[in-house]
Formats: structure tokens, C-alpha cells, sequence
């Protein structure tokens, strides 16, 4: 849940910082009701992204992790 609120968070940021970099440098005209439903769309778009990778990215870290902390002795001699 906190990663999905962070990425929430992230989002809504980076789409304003866009957003007014836009209208600074190239003199566009200020949209509130366009610009909240992208906001909102790309939101969306992005929690279900994270919904979908987070717990196969968490399986491969716990393989990682499982891999390098093993027991690796050898019994035999060569």
C-alpha cells in the first residue's frame, strides 16, 4: 500500500512540474479540467503498473537473496 501511495505521489509531482514547465516556456494556455483528468489517468495507469511488477520483483530479490546467502561447501575433494 505505501509503495502504490508513493507512486501516486511521484506521479501527480512530475505531471505538474511538466505541466508548468510547459506553460513557462512555450506560453501554453492553462487547462484545469483537461489537465486533472491525465493526471488522473496517468495515476491509474501507473498504480496498476506497480500492482502488476512489485510482487515480481520482490519474488526475484527474495531469489537473489536466497542465491548469495546460501551454504556453498564443497565435501568432495578434487
Amino acid at each position: 500500500m505505501t509503495i502504490m501511495i508513493i507512486v501516486m505521489g511521484m506521479t501527480i509531482i512530475c505531471e505538474i512540474l511538466s505541466y508548468a514547465l510547459q506553460i513557462i516556456f512555450f506560453k501554453m494556455q492553462i487547462e484545469i479540467i483537461p489537465f486533472l483528468r491525465i493526471v488522473g489517468i496517468e495515476t491509474l495507469y501507473n498504480v496498476m503498473i506497480v500492482i502488476i511488477i512489485y510482487p515480481i520483483m520482490q519474488k526475484g530479490g527474495q531469489l537473489i537473496e536466497r542465491i548469495f546467502t546460501e551454504n556453498k561447501t564443497f565435501t568432495r575433494y578434487f
